[in-house]
């Protein structure tokens, strides 16, 4: 009997420990996206496009009508100002590149292509506030 409890409990402990992790992302990614910022990765699809690179790098940033204000976590070093002039789905490199933590994008700028990966649970509502579809955080809704 004792050998059954240890093996549910270590069911549900390991469920749950699976579990957990991505349900505090969701919350944290709906309270940034509240408060006009989003978790994003970027990169430039050829060349440097607006002195980023083709490398990934991870951040956060601030959003609106046609602009993207990206402030690197990782890779790059400085704040990025990008006007955004079109956005549309970007490509997926993989099968297993598309899961929960992120959908991708591609962001036309003034300076060439972007490639830029936003959380899924808000990447549609932060692609329409930058093509202009949508309030944007720094503009209050009609």
């Amino acid at each position: 009997m004792n050998f059954l409890f240890y093996v549910l409990f270590d069911l549900l402990f390991g469920w749950l420990w699976w579990l957990i992790p991505d349900e505090v992302d969701k919350r944290r990614d709906l309270k940034l996206f509240d408060e006009g910022e989003v978790r994003c990765s970027i990169r430039a699809r050829d060349g440097r496009v607006l002195n980023i690179p083709t490398e990934w790098s991870a951040g956060v940033a601030r959003f609106g009508h046609g602009t993207l204000h990206f402030t690197p976590v990782i890779g790059i070093v400085g704040d990025r100002a990008i006007p955004v002039r079109s956005i549309r789905p970007g490509p997926t490199p993989n099968a297993l590149a598309d899961d929960v933590r992120g959908m991708n994008f591609t962001i036309e700028t003034t300076g060439g292509d972007l490639f830029v990966r936003l959380p899924t649970v808000v990447a549609e509502k932060v692609a329409a506030v930058l093509a202009g579809e949508a309030p944007g955080a720094e503009e209050p809704p009609a």
